[in-house]
C-alpha cells in the first residue's frame, strides 16, 4: 500500500470513529416537559434491565422485553458478557411517543479485558409502559448513510440549501464563529432537522429542533471551538432530516491564525483595525 492510499483509509477511519462518538450534548434540542417524564420513565426501565441481566436476573430482565419479541433474544448469552458500568448516553422520543431508541454504553469483559462499547436499542411503549423490542433494532449510523446518503446521491433532495459551503474567512483563534446554512423545505409534508452529524469536537449544533412545513424556510447553526483548531480549516457536516430519509452534506472552511501570528504581522494587524495598507510609491 502506497503512502497515499495509507493516508486516505487512515482518514475514512478516523472520520467514521468521530460520527460514531460524537457527544449527545452536541445537538441543542429543547425537550417538552411532557417528553421529559416518558424520557425518565424509560431511563429507569432501561437500569432496570440490564440490572437484571448483569445479575444474571433473567426472569425479571425477560419481563421489561416485548412479549411477542421475547424468542428475538437469548438472555443467557446476554448474561455471559457480564455488562457493567451502564451509561444511558442517549433517548430519543419518535414520533408519537410509542416508541423510542435508547443508546447506551457499558462495560463488556472479552478475552482482551474490559471494553468499553457503544450500543442502540429499540424501546417501544405499550399498555403504559417501556418495553424492550429486540426484534426491531434501530439502524446504525452506517446503515443510515448508507440508506440516507450514498443510496441517494445526486438525486435531488427535498430540503434545498441557498449554499451548501461557508467559507467563514480568516479570524483568530479563540475568537467565537457561528455559521448559518438556510434552506426551504420543498416536500409536500412537514419536515424535522433529525441530526446534525460530524466532528464535535470542533462542532457544536445549534439548530432548533423544530416542524418545518412543506414550502417553509429553515436554518441549520453550528458554532466552530477554534481553540481546537489552527492553520486551514475544511469540515464536512451531514444534516439528517425525517421523515423524508435524506442526508446534505454541507462544508464549513476557513483558517484560523494564532493570536501571536497575528501580532507578529503588520499587514494582518492593519487589517484588523480596518486601516487601509500604505500607497506604493511611483517610480
Amino acid at each position: 500500500m502506497s503512502r497515499l492510499d495509507f493516508v486516505a483509509v487512515f482518514r475514512g477511519l478516523l472520520l467514521v470513529l468521530m460520527l460514531a462518538w460524537m457527544p449527545a450534548a452536541a445537538r441543542s434540542v429543547q425537550v417538552d416537559p411532557a417528553d421529559q417524564a416518558e424520557i425518565e420513565q424509560l431511563r429507569q426501565r432501561v437500569n432496570r434491565y440490564f440490572s437484571a441481566v448483569h445479575s444474571r436476573q433473567f426472569g425479571k430482565a425477560g419481563e421489561l422485553i416485548l412479549p411477542r419479541s421475547r424468542d428475538a433474544i437469548d438472555l443467557s448469552r446476554s448474561g455471559n458478557t457480564r455488562v457493567s458500568n451502564l451509561r444511558i448516553l442517549q433517548v430519543e422520543l419518535d414520533e408519537g411517543n410509542g416508541s423510542a431508541v435508547v443508546t447506551v454504553s457499558r462495560l463488556v469483559s472479552a478475552p482482551a479485558g474490559r471494553v468499553r462499547v457503544k450500543e442502540k436499542f429499540r424501546w417501544k411503549k405499550e399498555g403504559g409502559q417501556w418495553f424492550l423490542d429486540p426484534a426491531d433494532p434501530p439502524s446504525t449510523d452506517a446503515e443510515i448513510f448508507r440508506e440516507y446518503y450514498y443510496k441517494k446521491r445526486g438525486s435531488p433532495t427535498k430540503a434545498k440549501f441557498e449554499e451548501t459551503v461557508v467559507d467563514f474567512g480568516r479570524v483568530v483563534q479563540g475568537d467565537p464563529v457561528q455559521l448559518r446554512f438556510s434552506f426551504r423545505n420543498s416536500s409536500t409534508r412537514k419536515i424535522v432537522v433529525e441530526k446534525i452529524h460530524g466532528p464535535g469536537r470542533f462542532i457544536t449544533d445549534r439548530t432548533e429542533k423544530r416542524l418545518i412545513p412543506a414550502g417553509s424556510d429553515g436554518e441549520i447553526i453550528v458554532e466552530l471551538n477554534t481553540h481546537r483548531v489552527q492553520r486551514r480549516f475544511l469540515h464536512d457536516i451531514f444534516v439528517q432530516f425525517e421523515p423524508v430519509r435524506e442526508m446534505v452534506k454541507l462544508r464549513i472552511t476557513g483558517w484560523v491564525d494564532a493570536s501571536e501570528k497575528i501580532a507578529g504581522s503588520p499587514t494582518r494587524s492593519r487589517e484588523e483595525a480596518g486601516e487601509q495598507p500604505p500607497a506604493k510609491a511611483n517610480p
